[in-house]
């Protein structure tokens, strides 16, 4: 079927299987250039959490870039960061010393060399 403004039209059907292929073909390619843009940093998380001292920042599929990790207070003020080096390895866990840290509600982002980022809320007890 063709659109016209927004009025439908039969068409023939060997017009309408090449539509069909179009749509599946659009699709797939939407599919992989969505896969391609995904990142292991949009699986990170931390445990355990709460805090009491140290902690653990997880991620589901290892990451292969640098990446910088900013906890920040709920006024937006840098209290701790932290940064990997380490291009080409694999990496699925990041060890966070925050026993500096005064108990309360803090903010961390994660930032890959990539652009790529994420924000996770963290509670220190």
């Amino acid at each position: 079927m063709k659109r016209q403004g927004y009025c439908l039209e039969s068409v023939k059907f060997a017009e309408m299987k090449r539509l069909i292929l179009l749509i599946v073909v659009t699709i797939g390619l939407g599919l992989t250039s969505f896969s391609q843009t995904t990142s292991p940093i949009s699986t990170a998380f931390l445990t355990p959490n709460p805090v009491e001292g140290k902690a653990e920042l997880m991620f589901d599929e290892p990451v292969l870039e640098n990446l910088t990790v900013v906890v920040k207070d709920l006024t937006g003020k840098v209290v701790a960061e932290f940064k990997t080096d380490m291009p080409g390895t694999e990496c699925k866990k990041i060890d966070l010393n925050l026993e500096s840290l005064r108990r309360g509600i803090y903010i961390c982002q994660i930032i890959g060399s990539s652009g790529k980022t994420k924000t996770l809320r963290l509670q220190k007890t």
